[in-house]
């Protein structure tokens, strides 16, 4: 069953993948999360799932907007890949900042070295679309994005 979990790939909005990998995390994994869940959270009542997600919420909402962010750089500077001095520099990010939010990336996305991927998915979709700044701001919770779950 585990290996058919982190094979699977799901579309769904940025924040649900963030807040799903952020419980995920929170267990230190995969293997301990079905461990303490269940393979289909089973294990898990309403309220404890409440209590987690609320618990995992704030770092996932950072990480999301940080890969929002890296996708609207590299679409207005129309480029196919970023690295974190470059995302720095775009945003005049303070260094210490850029970092922690890489390393909250990176926990919730152990697989990937920068958000390069899902931002490549928003550069499209901002290519496609005419956006507002105020759109953007919900891309978060609105975009669909492709990753494994």
């Amino acid at each position: 069953m585990t290996s058919h979990v982190r094979k699977q790939r799901r579309l769904d909005s940025l924040l649900a993948h963030c807040i799903a990998r952020g419980v995920i995390a929170e267990q230190g994994g995969i293997d301990q999360a079905i461990e303490a869940y269940g393979p289909r959270a089973e294990r898990l009542s309403k309220w404890e799932a409440l209590r987690t997600t609320a618990k995992v919420t704030p770092k996932a909402s950072r990480v999301a907007g940080f890969i929002v962010m890296w996708g609207v750089a590299m679409a207005d500077e129309k480029v196919d890949a970023y690295s974190i001095t470059e995302y720095q520099r775009y945003w005049n990010e303070n260094e210490r900042q850029a970092y922690r939010l890489q390393k909250e990336f990176r926990e919730l996305w152990p697989e990937l070295e920068t958000p390069n991927d899902l931002a490549g998915q928003i550069v499209d979709y901002l290519r496609s679309h005419k956006v507002s700044k105020r759109q953007v701001a919900t891309l978060p919770t609105t975009l669909k994005v492709l990753a494994s779950s």
